[in-house]
């Protein structure tokens, strides 16, 4: 008993000595606070700082599902009866925490939103720690593979509710932040790159399969309101049985729409235990003014996907977008240099910001037929099209509100000579709610 009275007092002490010292080096180092798209602490000589930000986006669907056809079963849409998808739901809550201590940047990012079904580390977005060596920044921990314009576009900044199909909703799905390391630079002013080698795995799960890829952002022309960004990418994801898979759904109509599958790695009966997706995606964007025209083309390959004739077969699959927004108000995008991708503006009106925006998406399995299944529909074809129509309005630097409507067109083609062709016409509105700090 005595020898634990000893021990407390001696940690007593070591706190009281602890405090004393965070104290003194406080009353040694000013502090300034700053309250500029969210709250902001630095010290004065720079080698401390630590910012507080947030976001949340509320989300509601309805959804139109396609008329049955006696011609042909029943798919996608059509299962809506029993399984309606309208309503409300949280879409992101973010908290996220950034800051430097003597050169070394970090950021924390949790959704709270997903807390409910996937919990601590899995709810993590991006956790890391990065430095700067040489002409850029050397990146270790979990975050964005730098990928295509769309996918490395903050989920605020986005045109659309939904990322286009040349995305991690479509072509590298369920692969938006991974474990890994990332060096980003920019060699001159308007060129720049990123390189990364990532396990294909989120926090919180084994540290399994590998992917490596990088990035090369070229900016022609680059002045205040005209842009012309050109761009290419390309990626391995070799997964096995316990890392995340390397396959490619389509989400059409939106968040609470209808999944298609694209094709799996080693989904073909006597595939080997590691199977890869390989990607190559070029990406074009020109702003003007208050208009910018963007669109990116992905085609990558799946190993062993499906059998034909008793052998393993390959899946090749296109993804590809097209659109155009203009600011009705006169705004013109910004452009995040550091980034690569396009950002929002400030609202200059008393009225705030309103954007028209649309985009056409199409995804693709090339090698679906009706010898050969990969899509595993049992179908003539595989693909998706998508008609994205939207309005944001920007009330304040902080706010948008979002309307979007989605025509969408899935395709399976025939189950056989002399039968129709599997069509599902699904339309849906979504609108969002989203304030930021």
């Amino acid at each position: 008993m005595l020898a634990c009275k000893q021990s407390l007092k001696s940690a007593i002490k070591l706190c009281n000595i602890v405090v004393l010292t965070h104290f003194g080096i406080a009353s040694c180092h000013a502090v300034n606070f700053t309250y500029k798209g969210g709250p902001r602490i630095k010290s004065d000589d720079g080698n401390f700082e630590i910012g507080l930000n947030g976001r949340g986006h509320f989300d509601v669907h309805s959804l139109y599902p396609d008329q049955a056809n006696p011609d042909y079963p029943a798919f996608g849409s059509q299962l809506l009866s029993g399984n309606d998808r309208d309503g409300f739901n949280w879409r992101r809550t973010y908290a996220t925490i950034t800051g430097k201590v003597y050169g070394i940047n970090f950021k924390f990012e949790n959704d709270f939103a997903v807390n409910a079904t996937t919990a601590f580390p899995h709810s993590l977005r991006e956790a890391w720690v990065a430095a700067k060596l040489g002409p850029g920044q050397l990146t270790v921990g979990q975050f964005k593979a730098y990928r295509g314009l769309e996918e490395i576009t903050s989920s605020n900044e986005i045109t659309f509710m939904e990322r286009p199909s040349t995305s991690s909703t479509g072509i590298y799905n369920g692969r938006q932040f991974l474990t890994g390391i990332g060096y980003r630079a920019l060699v001159k002013d308007n060129l720049g790159f990123g390189v990364d080698v990532m396990s294909l795995s989120h926090f919180g799960l084994p540290v399994e399969g590998i992917s490596y890829g990088g990035r090369v952002v070229w900016l022609p022309v680059y002045k205040e309101g005209h842009i012309l960004h050109l761009g290419l990418s390309a990626s391995r994801d070799t997964a096995n049985k316990d890392s995340l898979s390397a396959r490619i759904v389509d989400v059409y109509g939106g968040r609470q729409g209808i999944s298609q599958s694209l094709g799996a790695a080693g989904a073909s009966l006597g595939a080997p235990n590691h199977n890869s997706q390989s990607t190559f995606a070029a990406e074009a964007a020109y702003s003007a003014g208050p208009f910018t025209l963007q669109g990116e083309y992905a085609i990558a390959r799946l190993d062993n996907t499906h059998q034909v004739s008793g052998s393993n077969r390959d899946s090749t699959i296109q993804a590809f977008y097209a659109q155009a927004s203009w600011f009705v108000t006169g705004e013109h995008a910004v452009y995040r240099k550091d980034r690569g991708a396009f950002g929002k503006p400030q609202p200059s009106g008393k009225w705030g910001a309103l954007e028209l925006a649309g985009r056409y998406d199409l995804a693709e399995n090339f090698s679906q037929s009706l010898s050969a299944n990969p899509c595993r529909s049992g179908t003539s074809r595989c693909q998706v099209q998508v008609i994205t129509l939207g309005l944001n309005w920007y009330p304040y630097p902080n706010t948008r509100f979002m309307f979007n409507y989605y025509l969408t067109e899935a395709m399976r083609g025939n189950a056989g000579i002399g039968t129709a062709a599997h069509t599902d016409h699904l339309s849906v509105f979504s609108f969002r709610t989203q304030v930021s700090f």
